[in-house]
């Protein structure tokens, strides 16, 4: 038998988020000893395209978790999971992916070669495998290099599939509604001939596991339209997903597949992912470091686009879209399903509001009919972009794009609007996801209604110059009395004071 260990990484930089939902055992957090498996009474049938492996007995069992559980299954139960991996390679081979490489070589005849084909299912089909899969319904296992073109950092893979995923957990038949798992599982094989999920060199790896199961959960609605697994995350308002936790940006795995279905459905491109994963192959092959995702998503975006959009304005209207859902879904735009899915969250105005640069996650800040100041707090970015949204008890709805530079900002509302009012804080995008900026932000309501009025009496005299004063020979800052807007406090806004005063 042969072995593979298959260390399996929490990145450090692009954290997996989706622990409630870890069916799949392709990627998964910690470790994990994954082999073929083997049976006392093996059976196995054959497609085009895979070999099945399975046992009909239920002595073919092994001790897990403090019991003896079996790998036992049907012949109906393997055919159907053979003709659903058969029907599904065909869809995605139709849509133009690179197919799994062979694992073996049949031209092979020594049987003590290492490299037989008996060493790899018996033949150069792909392999599954149904049985106690220990914990996950389905896992697909990375196993040897294919170094062959087009794509050099490729792998070869084989497939571990649950056998009680009947109707209540039978192992008669595989369940029609657990169709989508194999869809899932057999694209965790396509993107393994791409290349890893792991790129870069020791001590500054690049992690890309969230990618890999964005991906095969986004293209399960592909192969099957009605697939649910994706709306019933989304429906969840208990777990973390894009919509319950928008600050967290483009990289959740299982249910941040609404972040490619936003970018389909938005660019009206689809073909869009599949050159997503061809230029990571590509850059792999080049060996190119380093490789992010997020970098290839602004360029395919740009090119898809014609250089109309990049991967910063994809985040302004990904924040949009997902704005308007649940409650406020709106018929027949943005999101299909919208009304299905959970209202996104929303947060008051407060201090320190925290928010990572470049990764795509946003705040919806509700705000009141009165102007506001937004202090934004940053090491090395000068501002991020942010969107208003006034929302007329008519339902006219209006977007405005603003600029929020670090320091303090005065956005200016009408206060005789007949509405509500969300700010859209966004975390922008300048190609420096691996050293992403953590910003701060602070909102409030402008309490001063006169240019200059630093002591908020609504009269502008001499007592603000002498606050003013103080304030500069303190070093202290207070928005009102910038009168200049350049987030100093200095002689210069004492003078400007005076002459408000003067003119007056």
């Amino acid at each position: 038998m042969r072995y593979i260990y298959l260390l399996l990484i929490l990145s450090a930089i692009f954290a997996n988020y989706d622990s409630h939902d870890s069916w799949c055992g392709t990627i998964h957090q910690g470790q994990r000893d994954f082999e073929r498996f083997e049976y006392m009474y093996p059976q196995f049938i054959d497609g085009d395209h895979f070999r099945v492996h399975f046992t009909t007995e239920a002595s073919d069992s092994l001790y897990w978790n403090d019991a003896w559980m079996t790998h036992q299954s049907t012949i109906v139960y393997a055919t159907t999971v053979l003709e659903q991996s058969e029907f599904a390679y065909s869809v995605y081979e139709n849509n133009g992916w690179e197919m799994p490489p062979i694992d073996c070589d049949e031209s092979i005849t020594d049987i003590a070669n290492p490299d037989h084909c008996n060493n790899y299912g018996g033949n150069s089909l792909y392999d599954i495998y149904i049985g106690l899969v220990q914990g996950p319904a389905a896992a697909v296992v990375p196993e040897n290099p294919n170094y062959s073109l087009p794509y050099l950092g490729g792998l070869s893979s084989y497939m571990l599939f649950a056998n009680g995923l009947g109707l209540y957990g039978s192992n008669d038949d595989l369940a029609s509604f657990n169709y989508y798992i194999v869809a899932h599982e057999l694209h965790h094989a396509i993107e393994f001939s791409y290349g890893s999920y792991i790129t870069g060199s020791p001590g500054n790896y690049v992690f890309h596991s969230w990618m890999l199961e964005q991906t095969a959960t986004y293209m399960e609605n592909i192969v099957y339209p009605d697939a649910m697994h994706l709306r019933l995350l989304l429906s969840n308002c208990n777990i973390e997903t894009p919509l319950t936790n928008p600050q967290l940006g483009i990289f959740q795995s299982y249910p941040g597949a609404l972040w490619q279905k936003f970018l389909v459905n938005y660019l009206n491109d689809q073909t869009l992912i599949r050159h997503v994963w061809e230029s990571y192959g590509t850059r792999i092959t080049n060996t190119e470091d380093p490789i992010t995702f997020f970098d290839i998503f602004n360029d395919e975006i740009i090119a898809s686009s014609d250089n109309f959009f990049n991967l910063e304005s994809m985040y302004r209207e990904y924040s949009i879209w997902r704005y308007f859902t649940g409650d406020r879904a709106i018929s027949n735009e943005y999101f299909d399903q919208a009304s299905l899915y959970c209202t996104s969250t929303t947060i008051q105005m407060s201090d320190n509001i925290q928010l990572q640069a470049e990764l795509g996650g946003n705040r919806y800040i509700e705000i009141p009919n009165d102007d506001i100041i937004v202090y934004l707090e940053a090491e090395n970015i000068n501002s991020i972009p942010a969107v208003l949204i006034k929302i007329q008890d008519n339902d006219g709805i209006t977007f405005s794009n603003l600029e929020l530079l670090s320091g303090s900002n005065l956005i200016n509302i009408d206060n005789q609007f007949n509405g509500e009012h969300i700010l859209i804080v966004l975390s922008g995008y300048t190609g420096n996801e691996l050293n992403f900026d953590n910003l701060v932000i602070s909102t409030d309501i402008n309490s001063s209604a006169f240019e200059g009025d630093i002591n908020n009496d609504e009269i502008v005299n001499i007592l603000d110059i002498i606050q003013l004063v103080n304030l500069v020979l303190n070093n202290e800052y207070q928005v009102s009395g910038d009168i200049n807007s350049d987030n100093l406090l200095n002689v210069i806004d004492v003078v400007l004071l005076v002459n408000i005063i003067l003119n007056n």
